[in-house]
């Protein structure tokens, strides 16, 4: 079955300091790739380098702009202008991009649009629903009101904000944003609700600190899942015996529903593996484990699994594969292994010292939980997208 066909247009910033595609973007993009065919285009000073960096990191399958500046570009006047120019762009349309993205504006059953520079590239002509994704309000940035003539720019840029966002079906906003788009006006018919609430999925505790902790490892997922399974079963084959040999007294902790005897008889063959088949999010701070282990070489939504473990603020110790395959940018916030035999490595260094294993998990926290934002507002869109075309 074809996937259904997605237009996502975005913009990049002025700043060359600052990276072409948010955290935000980024996170949406990965999430409806799963389910449609992502076009994507970028408007604004972006280069080819950085388009084939997207369309192979994003799973999107075609990319548009980096278009040169032609004779056919429309100027821009007014608060479009102002908006333009507080973003760092050039206040100009660029007509080879427009023309592009209308001329395949019929083949798209939904449209999503998440900067109010891009706004204007928005097709006319689109036959399902189109949506704003709200990642800040450009009135609402108080180095828009500074200056003697700040109150007159807040006032213009706030009515073509305004404008601009009740032109989409529906809108999205990131938590920090949700309150100043009631108070830019929109209707709350037009924000969807379930983007500025947390998800029932969402890791309800945390672990304290080091000294909170025993020498414990984890594993947390559904057991009734074959990929969860294999995952969990090559980290017992390829790294459990080393890691347990070389610190006496670990433990590992296996905590999912619906494993079956077969498997619940696999762990129970292998000394110091324990199976909770309680799924409840608390149990994994109730054991007081100490580093979670997500192999996560065979899962689906791979990237929601681990922003789901970043939260509880336990060091993460994964794979390179899984993190080349979840499209994350985490930095240096989990610990990833290119290699069992560096796995090793890295939990007997995670189980030992206090001082990185606490500054891993600040850094997990709180990268964590602003990703777990994003994939929120991404999951809620995507349900919303796939109910429409359905």
């Amino acid at each position: 079955m074809s996937k259904r066909k997605l237009l996502y247009i975005t913009s990049v910033p002025g700043r060359r300091d600052l990276p072409p595609l948010s955290e935000a973007t980024k996170s949406v993009l990965s999430v409806l790739s799963r389910d449609f065919e992502v076009s994507l285009a970028v408007a604004g000073p972006v280069s080819a380098l950085d388009l084939n960096a997207f369309r192979g990191s994003l799973g999107v399958t075609r990319v548009a702009g980096g278009f040169e500046r032609g004779t056919d570009d429309a100027n821009i006047e007014g608060a479009q202008k102002l908006v333009h120019e507080f973003c760092g762009l050039d206040p100009f349309i660029n007509a080879r991009l427009k023309a592009a993205i209308q001329r395949r504006a019929a083949d798209f059953e939904s449209v999503v649009i998440d900067s109010l520079p891009a706004m204007p590239y928005l097709p006319l002509g689109v036959q399902g629903k189109t949506v704003y994704f709200a990642q800040s309000i450009v009135s609402d940035d108080e180095k828009l009101g500074k200056g003697l003539l700040g109150g007159r720019r807040v006032k213009r840029v706030k009515g073509f904000e305004y404008d601009a966002v009740l032109r989409c079906d529906r809108v999205f906003s990131t938590p920090e944003s949700a309150n100043a788009l009631l108070e830019l006006g929109l209707p709350l018919g037009k924000l969807v609700d379930e983007a500025t609430q947390p998800s029932a999925a969402r890791p309800t505790t945390a672990v304290s600190g080091f000294s909170s902790t025993r020498m414990r490892l984890g594993y947390s997922g559904y057991l009734g899942d074959e990929q969860n399974v294999a995952s969990l079963i090559w980290f017992l084959e390829n790294v459990w015996s080393a890691i347990r040999d070389a610190v006496p007294g670990l433990e590992f902790h296996v905590i999912g529903a619906d494993a079956s005897e077969e498997l619940a008889a696999t762990l129970a063959s292998h000394n110091d593996v324990v199976l909770h088949r309680d799924s409840r999010d608390r149990k994994i701070t109730e054991l007081g484990l100490r580093v979670m282990v997500e192999p996560l070489l065979h899962e689906y939504h791979i990237e929601a699994k681990l922003v789901n473990a970043m939260v509880r603020g336990i060091p993460i110790a994964t794979t390179r594969e899984a993190l080349t395959n979840s499209r994350l940018d985490v930095g240096d916030a989990v610990s990833v292994a290119d290699s069992p035999a560096h796995m090793v490595l890295n939990l007997r260094r995670l189980l030992s010292e206090a001082t990185l294993w606490q500054a891993l998990s600040d850094r997990s926290q709180r990268i964590g939980s602003t990703l777990l934002a994003y994939h929120e507002v991404a999951h809620s869109m995507r349900r919303l997208l796939v109910q429409v075309e359905s």
